[in-house]
């Protein structure tokens, strides 16, 4: 163990550094636009693969929650913002992929299928859900809510 030189201590004991402030509605823009960034990136995959991987929203939950937990502390309606935000981010990646898929097959303008004409993407979206996606809307429920417990820690 080395000592300090003399004359280097402190008369003192140094304070530890004050905790970053907590934001909840920092947070939730925060996760709001994370759940926007995993629509995408979900919809994409969703395109690129031809075919849909539900576990794909367990990226989307962490990276809600990881928002939620590391910007807004332990408060106690993050993890129900968590578990919203990411279903949020499941439906909204789910309807980003058909219309990207639609877009390719139909040639139907992006924006009119996000637009205009969301009742007909909304309409496909709803004829192709199975039992399967109850699974992973559920999974998503349930992992926002835990991953924003879990992060806040």
């Amino acid at each position: 163990m080395s000592t300090p030189a003399p004359g280097t201590e402190l008369p003192f004991p140094v304070p530890a550094p004050a905790a970053a402030p907590r934001s909840p509605a920092l947070a939730v823009a925060a996760a709001t636009g994370a759940a926007v960034a995993g629509a995408l990136a979900y919809g994409f995959l969703m395109k690129a693969l031809d075919r849909e991987i539900g576990w794909v929203v367990l990226g989307v939950a962490a990276a809600v929650a990881f928002a939620l937990g590391k910007l807004g502390g332990r408060n106690p309606s993050l993890p129900v913002a968590g578990a919203v935000l990411s279903v949020f981010g499941l439906f909204l990646g789910q309807l980003f992929g058909i219309a990207l898929y639609a877009h390719e097959q139909l040639g139907a303008s992006f924006l009119d299928l996000f637009g205009s004409e969301l009742d007909a993407t909304f309409r496909i979206w709803q004829d192709t859900r199975g039992v399967l996606d109850l699974v992973f809307y559920g999974l998503a429920v349930f992992e926002g809510y835990t991953f924003t417990r879990r992060f806040a820690a």
